[in-house]
């Protein structure tokens, strides 16, 4: 009779939990889950999520653990979701804040009229400050002189590519947000870098609550250990200490008429009688530093990592580029943004880097915040949702033959560089785009062309470069190798 019974609640809560996982709306489709942890292991890796799309089609849903999560894998559907403002928010998740203990604060992270504010602020004075500008080239010039400089170093030399890939990419952002520049083997730098990376790479255990909330049901000292609080305490002091030596320094010599940079404009917008001045503090000045760090640093300096490797495995590819920039730019000078209509090759390497690449393959997070129609199904309140960029760029529909590396595809053919838009996304669409898009650009550019003017990239002897990303969360960098470095005569 016990048997029976258990049998029979069993088969209940079998049938509960059924239609828990397919409820009476219109939702998605997608795998049924497990309890706990859902289909935790099979949303954070491209190739789980081809299969996933295969087999439920362009939108399906999934959990991550408590979280309900949709997967839209069309270009034209996430133009349509990420357009609508119901789908423009961030997840409303306190742990994403644990920089400001759970307050929102910056621009990638926040909502409504933080983020309006905030993102307002910051393409406003990026570009008043030289964004697209003759002094941002400047800037970029300089940071990629000092690149060429430290490349010679390893001249017929098999290692990884150098570090100063990722001081260049900082000091461009420095200039932009400090007025200051660091120099290779500054320690300052180095502990900030450090910073960075933790940050990045060291944090996941503090988002783990938003998706398994029984841990903070957990005694709290367990909690502390499990999540690594206590480390991230420090982390969260040095962040600010850093910062707030920098901050003080620009009020000391804050000139209302003649500001610098980006914290100089953030001061004086913090000062103003006005509105939308509330929505500006020291706290949120901070964490907006971070936002453009954050955005910024690993994402372009692993992308030009990207571009040297797929030079290196595509020996033709790279003769061709440096054959036309040998053709355009003197060898006594750094090309410029003055000559790109005539690196038009270039132009097109670079974006079928970035396609081949996906560096970021699902976008960063959106939420829905009232019910909505998508694709004839129904999203409701509160569903995270994540755009497929990497599916997008390896669509059939959109691409030839999209597994091939071919510059060409972005060539017409009398040999002009088209950028087509139809199933690109390696900056987003909608109304989060990406706002570091034209500096990313302009870097991206002048840095590639620099280095492949100075250099050529190969693989070490009897080796083959590796172009399959490496693990990391939910970008796809490139994996460490070896890579011979040679300088041009």
């Amino acid at each position: 009779m016990i048997v029976e019974v258990l049998l029979l609640v069993f088969l209940v809560l079998l049938i509960v939990y059924y239609f828990h996982q397919h409820p009476a709306k219109n939702l998605p489709p997608g795998p049924l889950s497990l309890p706990i942890i859902g289909n935790l292991k099979r949303v954070i890796v491209p190739e789980d999520v081809r299969k996933l799309r295969k087999r439920y089609g362009d939108i399906f849903r999934v959990k991550a653990g408590c979280v309900d999560m949709t997967y839209i894998c069309n270009f034209n559907l996430m133009k349509e979701a990420f357009t609508k403002t119901e789908c423009s928010d961030r997840p409303h998740w306190k742990n994403l804040h644990f920089l400001t203990d759970g307050r929102e604060s910056g621009v990638i992270l926040t909502n409504g009229e933080q983020w309006q504010n905030a993102r307002r602020f910051l393409l406003r004075n990026l570009r008043d400050l030289g964004m697209g500008k003759s002094f941002l080239e400047a800037a970029i010039q300089e940071e990629a002189q000092m690149l060429v400089n430290d490349f010679r170093k390893y001249d017929g030399k098999a290692g990884h590519l150098p570090m100063s890939i990722n001081i260049a990419i900082l000091n461009v952002i420095w200039q932009l947000v400090a007025s200051r520049r660091y120099e290779l083997n500054d320690k300052e730098i180095q502990s900030f870098i450090a910073l960075l990376k933790f940050l990045q790479e060291d944090v996941v255990s503090v988002f783990l609550p938003s998706f398994f909330p029984i841990l903070n049901y957990l005694p709290r000292f367990l909690t502390r250990k499990l999540l690594k609080l206590d480390l991230v305490d420090d982390v969260k002091q040095n962040v600010f200490k850093f910062m707030g030596n920098i901050i003080e320094s620009h009020k000391a010599k804050l000139d209302p008429d003649n500001p610098r940079d980006v914290i100089d404009e953030y001061l004086l917008e913090m000062n103003k009688k006005s509105n939308t001045a509330a929505f500006f503090s020291e706290l949120d000045l901070t964490r907006t530093i971070f936002d453009l760090f954050g955005a910024g640093f690993d994402t372009t300096s692993n992308m030009l990592r990207w571009m040297c490797l797929y030079m290196a495995a595509y020996p033709d590819v790279q003769s061709n580029v440096q054959k036309e920039i040998d053709d355009a730019v003197p060898r006594d000078r750094l090309p410029s943004q003055q000559e790109k209509s005539q690196l038009q090759y270039l132009e097109a390497v670079i974006h079928e880097v970035l396609r081949m690449s996906s560096l970021i393959p699902f976008g960063v997070s959106h939420c829905v915040t009232q019910d909505i129609q998508l694709g004839g199904y129904v999203l409701p309140k509160g569903m995270i949702l994540q755009g497929c960029s990497v599916i997008s760029h390896e669509d059939p529909n959109y691409w030839q033959n999209p597994h091939k590396f071919n510059p060409n595809r972005f060539m017409d053919d009398s040999g002009k560089f088209v950028p087509q838009k139809e199933g690109f996304l390696p900056f987003g669409t909608g109304r989060r785009q990406c706002l570091g898009e034209s500096l990313a650009r302009m870097e991206l550019f002048i840095f590639s062309a620099a280095l492949l003017q100075n250099f050529t990239f190969s693989p070490p002897t009897s080796k083959v470069i590796d172009l399959s990303p490496r693990a990391f969360l939910l970008a796809q960098f490139p994996k460490f190798q070896d890579i011979v470095i040679t300088i041009r005569k």
